[in-house]
């Protein structure tokens, strides 16, 4: 029981603070700078339907800035909380037996053509301005973004062209500046904010971030460096390295370089083991219905999703990626068999290899020592 209620308790304290949009494009206004560092999210197929929960790891100089997520299908947009990967942190962390307030304000709904770009929803979650939106062309797309304040580059305009094709939906978030009050400048400056939450529909699961190889147009700016006014511009951001405003617990306070590898932590959730090319199995294992549901809670009090079987394999992979590696969006493919790793009640295969060596063993020598003691007493 003390085991159980252990186990439960890790469940509900999960991930550290960062940055809306485990996936996607971070876009600062001219003259800022905004680099990912690291990425999250949270990915949870049943049924053809996917639910993704998007958060990152950044540095910046910018107060406020914005960034592009697209998606096989129209998602839902709604906010996300950051105990739901602080639990899940706390979850995968348990190795027994291991050696090794603002609310949701719908602005409007209907669809509106601009030019080859047509917006499907409009509206504000907490303190982000959220457009979803399709396009039929990559020029009117780019277009758009920049009119309405994403300066997305236009040597980025392939990897749009790619997902038009497909007839992906874009999802558009940027910092509403009417609630840019003291404390969420400060969670910006520090590289945190609230995490995002898309549902949509899908068969396969899908994790986009061929985006993300795309930088901002803070290559082509002067960006300062450090936390001062007076602090010595450059014009090469390759060329400096960045130093994050506060040293977050955990992480090295050495400076971060543009060309330094990302990583990239998926929790996923459905109905088998899931893998990936070159990507570390760092937890695998059976979780049920009511574990999933505590993991967190919305503002009103209710779990964060509501399962409809009553167990599902959780699975947790990391790696790390340079910009250039991220060619494509990740599809999570079923791993060869649900072994779990990490996971309590796992045990380690060379040991329970080593255990049935010996009872066979144990068995063919005892009845041996039979047919020797059988066959001692018939001589007799």
């Amino acid at each position: 029981m003390l085991k159980k209620n252990i186990f439960i308790l890790s469940l509900v304290m999960l991930l550290l603070p960062t940055f809306v949009l485990a996936d996607g494009m971070m876009i600062a206004p001219p003259d800022r700078y905004v680099l990912e560092t690291d990425q999250k999210a949270v990915i949870f197929h049943d049924g053809g339907n996917e639910t993704l929960v998007l958060s990152v790891m950044f540095q910046a100089d910018a107060e406020n800035f914005a960034w592009i997520i697209p998606t096989p299908a129209r998602p839902g947009v709604t906010k996300s909380s950051d105990e739901l990967f602080t639990a899940l942190d706390e979850l995968t962390r348990i190795v027994p037996n291991d050696k090794r307030a603002l609310g949701i304000d719908f602005d409007y709904a209907q669809n509106i053509m601009d030019d080859g770009v047509e917006v499907i929803e409009s509206k504000q979650v907490e303190y982000y301005d959220v457009t979803v939106l399709t396009a039929d062309d990559s020029k009117a797309l780019i277009k758009w973004l920049n009119k309405n304040g994403y300066n997305y580059p236009e040597f980025g305009r392939y990897i749009l062209e790619s997902y038009i094709q497909n007839s992906w939906y874009f999802t558009a978030v940027k910092i509403d500046d009417g609630y840019l009050a003291d404390n969420i400048k400060r969670q910006l400056r520090y590289g945190h904010a609230i995490p995002l939450r898309l549902d949509f529909q899908t068969d396969k699961i899908v994790y986009p971030l061929r985006i993300s190889s795309i930088t901002d147009n803070a290559l082509t700016h002067e960006i300062p460096v450090g936390n001062n006014d007076n602090d010595l511009i450059v014009e090469d951001i390759n060329e400096i390295a960045m130093p994050l405003p506060v040293p977050e617990q955990g992480r090295s306070s050495r400076p971060y370089y543009l060309d330094e590898n990302i990583g990239i932590l998926l929790y996923v959730i459905t109905d088998n083991k899931q893998s990936l090319p070159k990507f570390d199995t760092l937890f695998a294992g059976w979780i049920n219905k009511d574990t999933i549901e505590n993991l967190a809670y919305n503002d009103n009090g209710d779990a964060w999703f509501t399962p409809k079987k009553n167990q599902y394999f959780l699975t947790k992979l990391y790696r790390r990626m340079t910009r250039a590696e991220m060619t494509s969006d990740l599809y999570l493919r079923v791993a060869d068999d649900n072994e779990t790793v990490n996971a309590p009640g796992s045990r380690d295969n060379s040991f329970v290899g080593f255990i049935w060596v010996i009872v066979i063993g144990g068995v063919i020598f005892f009845i041996l020592l039979i047919l020797v003691i059988v066959n001692g007493i018939r001589k007799e």
